[in-house]
């Protein structure tokens, strides 16, 4: 990356016979690596697309260490996410000139993917937010502020599980306890044990990673960078209606609600009856990944790319922007 470190980044390409029709870069959650998605990557090819999907700083492969696990940056490891995302992106339209590009985004990674098309929404052709959640800005900053008290004391290389059972303790208790710890990612908990059973999906983040994301999350859902969007850029959120992320789709709504006010025109919202967090896990993930494609090929027809330029919204609609203001609010 332009600061020296080394980003590991997989690929998954279509076989001589198939040609290339598409690029998507894959942005991955929190507590995972990018090979958790090799299932998709390969469906992905099969189509002809080339995937491109990098282990985030402190995650994956990324991560030289198990000490670097769960830590980000010395400084705006948020920001800095965001900003390696780009450059991948950046390496995959060099290495694969001419072709529509988009973004595949989950959970943690999606909130990266809400910051990129609020900074760099010109460097794609659409975006899939998978996962996701809108504002919520009193949990927030409560959250914030206990991570600044655990900081304080135990510095910002600490690994806290209070912070972590906040963080997914919550999420979990929605579940039966029988279905054992991880029951909110999916109803096909083999599935998922399959695909977690290694050191990169059990690390306790630290505490200066979960400063960092909600840094980040606080800063996405600012209307001044909803705003900064394209009006007819095309995002789809698929949601699950049993993901604790999105609040059981409730933030999710809000946040589609809010783009669409916005004067967003491309906003398409896909939500799965009984589905938990990861859809691309989930028991009916055949669906997930047919609507996923459906979408994608929707985008490819196009003729051209439209509304690469941000258009702000009239300033002078103050009725309108008050009630937005509304929505940003718990």
């Amino acid at each position: 990356m332009s600061d020296g470190k080394r980003i590991v980044v997989h690929r998954w390409m279509p076989d001589k016979k198939t040609p290339v029709i598409g690029l998507i870069q894959l942005s991955h959650g929190m507590i995972e690596y990018a090979m958790r998605y090799d299932a998709f990557g390969e469906q992905l090819a099969e189509k002809g697309f080339v995937l491109y999907a990098h282990d985030h700083r402190g995650h994956g492969e990324t991560a030289e260490t198990e000490d670097e696990l769960g830590y980000l940056a010395d400084v705006d490891g948020f920001q800095r996410v965001v900003l390696d995302l780009r450059e991948v992106l950046n390496r995959l339209k060099a290495d694969y000139p001419g072709h529509k590009t988009f973004i595949f985004a989950h959970s943690f990674g999606s909130f990266v993917a809400q910051s990129f098309i609020e900074q760099f929404p010109c460097d794609i052709d659409g975006c899939i937010l998978a996962g996701t959640a809108g504002p919520r800005k009193a949990l927030i900053n409560t959250a914030k502020i206990l991570c600044r008290l655990l900081m304080l004391f135990g510095g910002k290389k600490r690994r806290s599980k209070l912070m972590a059972g906040l963080s997914f303790s919550g999420y979990n208790s929605h579940f039966d306890k029988s279905e054992g710890s991880r029951a909110w990612l999916s109803r096909d908990l083999d599935y998922v044990a399959q695909t977690s059973n290694t050191v990169y999906c059990s690390f306790t983040p630290t505490l200066a990673f979960y400063s960092d994301m909600l840094t980040g999350l606080k800063r996405i859902h600012k209307l001044k960078n909803i705003r900064m969007i394209p009006k007819t850029l095309p995002v789809l959120l698929i949601s699950g209606t049993e993901d604790p992320v999105g609040s059981y789709t409730k933030t999710v709504k809000k946040l589609v609600e809010i783009y669409k006010k916005t004067g967003m025109t491309e906003v398409t919202l896909k939500t799965y009856e009984g589905a938990r967090h990861e859809l691309l896990n989930e028991t009916n993930r055949v669906e997930v990944v047919a609507d996923i494609f459906a979408w994608l090929s929707t985008q490819l027809e196009r003729n051209k790319r439209t509304g690469n330029a941000a258009e702000a919204a009239p300033e002078s609609d103050e009725a309108k922007f008050a009630a937005l203001k509304e929505l940003l609010k718990d």
